[in-house]
């Protein structure tokens, strides 16, 4: 019986050993048996393991792997042991994200976990559910030309109220803050209350805090969901989960109970939960084709993944933006002119006046260029298909490399350059689908036009009555902190800017 027990454990080991040592052989061989073009990979780390070191941000790999190929359409990586399809041609990333949608829906595993406190929003459901387009489509509504219009003087207010504390200078707090403000007061009609602005604050910087461990965690959750669920490892911890929720739950039931006639995010999320089901209707025979329940934790979802999403992506470029103007002499008095001149046309602030800011929005879209928001995309295919000649499996990740296209002279010449005039020059227009920062297609960001709106609206106050200059203590050129998804300055080297009030 012994003898026996001791032979199934040894042949049970060896088979698991055999399955694990095939499956690693598969995964390292997926892009040589389809012919994709690729760098050689280490078992199981596959192009990633010098990641490992936590000492660059993500996108050094990303671009390592873009530039080795350059001839090519496409290329092959593998993220660990998940063999990753990096697209490089214009075409072929229309294909993922617009035309072939239905095929490349989803995200894939990335950063969430099942109960997260964002598992349930519009970045976390499965695009090509009636679901996920029912909800999509309702927070839609609040982003209306009408609509941006209603909450555009909470916005100037906002914005007028940096101008009156005369800041001597401005570093990425001071442009977190901002964003917070703008959000609670632009898309829930709320101030920061005094007593707990400190808290908040606090909890919102933890939240995107480089940390080799949460980058870690991070990764975990990106490249082995499944060993991460037993470890338990998490997107934020209990602790800020608990606080963000009961924050988000607060702001909409403080708004459910007092109609202050404002048509906003808020209360497009309190209408939501009044309705208490939502239905979905087929267009083809017109008949119920789906209902399902809106719970406290699908209207929190929508709050913070949308407070989230545009936080710190807005705070940096705002920083890159404030960063660009102060060595580009030129571009910031050009900037300011056109400011004057575009309120002296229009009689002060409005809508129309900001998005008349021609060069201002051009030096947006310079920014967004070289520091994109969004420095890489992911879809990952919901059956097997081919793209570009090559058949791929089901659940096959694809990236989109935002950055290193976006920096490609073969796109953009001279991509270095901060230059504004790409985005004004009729006769150079920039090819299509090589301008990522807010992605493209039905999963394009939400609030593109309200972070467009506040930056720029914040840039022509700023502009309009400071002069901003690169404080001598940051150095040029920036390098961004190994340890957060998005492209923030380094910890070691904050950009600091001076400003000095124009009399």
């Amino acid at each position: 019986m012994y003898l026996i027990s001791v032979t199934l454990f040894i042949t049970t080991a060896i088979c698991g050993l055999l399955y694990f040592f095939l499956s690693v052989w598969k995964s390292m061989t997926y892009w040589k048996v389809r012919g994709v073009k690729h760098q050689p990979p280490w078992p199981i780390v596959g192009n990633l393991g010098a990641l490992l070191r936590l000492d660059k941000h993500i996108t050094y790999f990303y671009n390592k792997i873009y530039n080795a190929f350059p001839d090519e359409r496409m290329v092959g990586l593998y993220e660990f042991m998940t063999p990753t399809l990096v697209v490089r041609d214009p075409e072929l990333i229309e294909q993922v994200l617009v035309r072939d949608f239905l095929t490349f829906p989803d995200h894939g595993p990335f950063l969430i976990e099942d109960d997260s406190i964002i598992s349930d929003s519009v970045f976390a459901l499965l695009g090509s559910g009636v679901k996920w387009r029912a909800v999509r489509n309702k927070l839609l509504t609040t982003f209306s030309t009408g609509k941006m219009k209603a909450i555009f003087p909470e916005l100037v207010a906002t914005c007028q109220s940096i101008v009156d504390r005369n800041p001597k200078m401005l570093i990425k707090d001071d442009f977190t803050v901002f964003a917070i403000e703008s959000f609670l007061n632009g898309m829930f009609g709320t101030a920061i209350l005094p007593a707990g602005r400190e808290e908040l604050i606090h909890y919102c910087k933890a939240v995107f805090e480089g940390r080799g461990s949460r980058m870690f965690q991070q990764h975990g959750l990106t490249y082995f969901p499944k060993l991460s669920q037993f470890f338990n490892m998490t997107f934020i911890s209990n602790e800020q989960h608990n606080y963000f929720s009961s924050l988000m739950l607060t702001l909409i039931k403080q708004r459910g109970e007092v109609d202050c006639g404002r048509n906003d995010y808020a209360q497009v999320l309190v209408d939501m939960k009044r309705q208490d089901k939502m239905t979905i209707f087929s267009k083809v025979n017109n008949r119920e084709s789906e209902v399902f329940n809106i719970t406290d934790e699908l209207v929190i979802s929508q709050a913070f993944m949308f407070f989230f999403a545009g936080l710190d992506t807005t705070t940096l470029v705002m920083l890159h933006l404030a960063f660009h103007l102060s060595l580009e002499k030129k571009c910031q008095e050009t900037a300011r002119q056109e400011v004057r001149s575009v309120l002296k046309k229009y009689g002060g602030y409005s809508w129309e006046s900001v998005r008349d800011m021609k060069y201002l929005d051009a030096c947006i879209q310079e920014t967004l260029r070289i520091h994109p928001s969004l420095p890489f995309v992911v879809r990952v295919n919901n059956k097997p298909t081919n793209i570009g000649g090559v058949n791929i499996d089901k659940g096959t990740r694809i990236l989109i490399a935002s950055e290193s296209i976006q920096m490609d002279p073969k796109n953009y010449p001279d991509p270095e350059k901060f230059d504004p005039g790409r985005w004004l020059d009729e006769n150079r227009p920039p090819r299509k689908y090589t301008h990522l920062p807010f992605s493209d297609g039905p999963r394009v960001c939400l609030g593109k036009r309200f972070a467009l709106m506040e930056i720029g609206t914040l840039f022509a106050h700023i502009l309009d009555n400071f002069e901003l200059s690169l404080n001598p203590e940051t150095k040029v050129p920036l390098i961004y902190e190994p340890n957060v998804i998005f492209h923030s300055p380094s910890q070691q080297n904050p950009v600091r800017i001076d400003v000095t009030k124009i009399c």
